[in-house]
């Protein structure tokens, strides 16, 4: 007999069935969850992490592909994750872009940029040398000294300048006329041509008769120069004479003359040099004349000191060497900064600074990309190229998760090429010992005594051997002992200028010929110089949090290649010196920043 059913009015039984059996999926799936989530959450925040990098890297690949201004880009930037299941929630990221951050990186170097077009600067001129032909020269310059001292001075003048030259005795007229010929004046052209031959030839027609007129020597000369000077040039009248004027009754006419003709030189622009020969001199006068124009009287006391008063005088229209040092300085500002929060996967912030790529994670930081920044080796040296791409527009915020797109347009681009090039220490220490010789020379023709030598010698003899050894260093890849003895070298050639000077004023160097031996000298000093810079190379200086990263990444890149790196840390900044570099070019890009489609 089957049994009846029963109904059961509470349905105790089926309900504590059914809610055992929910229990138990639910701890389940929880057991589930609790084994997947934290392999999905992490792994979904390594793929934000890798797109947030591949996105800097697309942006950083942009900045050196957008070079024409107007020309834009835009990157999609993952902010942050999304929650990968109902269990967890999303990790949200901050994107943000500062102007006006602190971190930067300047680039500098120092180099000569015209060292080898240098040249003492010249001013042209026209010259017009008056030279006593009075009887008293006789006796005063037997050799006529005055003549081939002259002629020296000629050889020395360089075109466009032009001279011409005076005959003076009881009357004054130009040469070739003063013999009955055609006056050869300042427009004639032989007078302006390369080593003034016929000017020279027309100083032999300069006798030794007669009396003494250099006021109209003075006059005639302003004459000439009003009516064939050269409005470009400096005017000037050398008057070369051995007495008072003793043309005219007690002379007073001549030396009236004189002074008048010289207000007249003033106002013309004309100098005049007054060289007085021997000892039966109105000196007081001469001095007045040369002064009034803003000249200078010299005193040759005997006919073999003429020469070395026209060296003096031609000094005056060579400019000292002046060794141009340049500096320049390029930088680059403008950070964009993304900060992915993180539950599994450690938290980073990314950061693209001057054109480099810069991850942090943990206490950890490295560069990523390094700035665009290419070499290639040129035998001693290096060529180096830089991108640096400086980033302007106002701050902006973005927080969340999804993308975020970063807009950039090109505003700007500035292109500095520089070839730096450097002086051969082997030519410079030929160069020094050449200077050296020059001067000995001029000291064996009387210009300096044998205690001026023997004071300015040995340090001349010095810079060229540590010149000389610095390049055999050099040559053997002995960087460190190649910049000691060129720093050495240069500080002999410092110790010489001074040595120089004090025997210039102690009377046993002649002025001209300390000013040309110094000339020699700074210019030297400034081939070593240009070397050192080289040397030197390029230096950049990175300020940022992550300046240790810096440090490493150029020591890594640079410390095997040409004279190697050298680098430092102090505080935010680090201070990286690539050695020895030929060339740099730096790209600089301006480049708007704007969030958002």
């Amino acid at each position: 007999m089957p049994l009846p059913l029963r109904k059961d009015s509470d349905a105790v039984a089926s309900t504590v069935a059914t809610m055992f059996t929910l229990l138990v999926v639910l701890m389940f799936l929880q057991l589930t969850v609790v084994a997947v989530l934290p392999a999905q959450e992490y792994g979904a925040e390594w793929a934000t992490s890798r797109a947030a990098i591949d996105s800097f890297e697309r942006f950083r690949l942009a900045t050196q592909l957008a070079v024409v201004p107007g020309a834009q880009f835009s990157i999609p930037v993952p902010l942050g994750t999304d929650a990968v299941s109902p269990f967890s929630s999303a990790r949200q990221g901050n994107l943000r872009f500062d102007p006006a951050n602190s971190t930067s990186i300047q680039i500098s170097f120092k180099y000569v940029p015209k060292l080898f077009q240098a040249e003492v600067t010249h001013i042209d001129q026209d010259v017009i040398l008056a030279i006593d032909s009075s009887g008293s020269m006789v006796w005063n310059d037997p050799s006529n000294l005055r003549i081939s001292s002259a002629q020296e001075y000629m050889r020395n003048l360089i075109p466009p300048d032009r001279v011409a030259s005076i005959d003076f005795d009881d009357n004054a007229a130009f040469t070739r006329a003063n013999i009955g010929g055609p006056a050869h004046l300042l427009n004639y052209p032989p007078n302006g041509e390369l080593m003034y031959i016929s000017p020279q030839a027309d100083l032999s027609t300069i006798d030794s008769s007669g009396s003494t007129n250099w006021g109209a020597a003075i006059k005639i000369a302003n004459d000439e120069f009003v009516a064939h000077g050269m409005p470009a040039h400096a005017w000037n009248l050398i008057v070369l004479t051995d007495g008072q004027n003793t043309c005219c009754p007690t002379g007073s006419n001549g030396d009236a003359q004189a002074l008048s003709e010289s207000l007249r030189a003033a106002s013309l622009g004309v100098t005049i040099y007054m060289i007085g020969l021997g000892a039966d001199l109105n000196e007081p006068l001469m001095k007045t004349v040369a002064a009034n124009t803003g000249g200078t009287y010299y005193h040759a006391v005997t006919a073999n000191d003429i020469r070395w008063v026209y060296y003096e005088i031609s000094r005056r229209y060579l400019s000292a060497f002046v060794c141009g040092l340049q500096s320049t300085q390029e930088a680059s500002f403008g950070t964009l900064q993304l900060h992915l929060g993180a539950t599994r996967y450690p938290a980073q912030t990314v950061l693209l600074e001057a054109g480099a790529i810069n991850v942090q994670q943990d206490r950890s930081s490295t560069l990523w990309r390094g700035m665009p920044l290419d070499y290639r080796e040129t035998g001693d040296g290096l060529a180096l190229s830089a991108t640096l791409a400086t980033l302007v527009g106002q701050s902006q915020t973005a927080t969340g998760t999804g993308f975020e797109t970063v807009q950039g347009r090109v505003i700007g681009r500035d292109l500095l090429s520089q070839s730096i090039q450097k002086a051969p220490l082997d030519e410079t220490s030929i160069l020094i010992t050449s200077g050296r010789q020059d001067f000995e020379y001029w000291a064996a023709q009387g210009a300096a005594k044998p205690a001026g030598v023997t004071a300015v010698r040995p340090s001349l003899v010095n810079a060229a051997n540590y010149a000389l050894w610095a390049s055999q260093n050099w040559t053997a890849r002995d960087f460190v002992d190649a910049k000691f003895n060129a720093d050495k070298s240069q500080a002999q050639l410092s110790i010489a200028l001074g040595v120089i000077d004090t025997q210039v004023t102690n009377g046993n160097v002649q002025n001209w010929l300390g000013f040309q031996t110094k000339d020699n000298v700074r210019l030297n000093a400034c081939r070593l110089g240009q070397w050192l810079n080289w040397y030197a190379g390029v230096t950049f200086r990175v300020t940022s949090p992550n300046a240790a990263a810096w440090s490493v990444w150029f020591n890594e890149t640079f410390r095997s290649v040409g004279a190697g790196v050298t680098t430092g840390v102090v505080g935010g900044v680090a201070v990286i010196t690539i050695r020895a570099v030929d060339t740099l070019v730096v790209d600089r890009r301006y480049i708007e920043i704007s969030f958002g489609s």
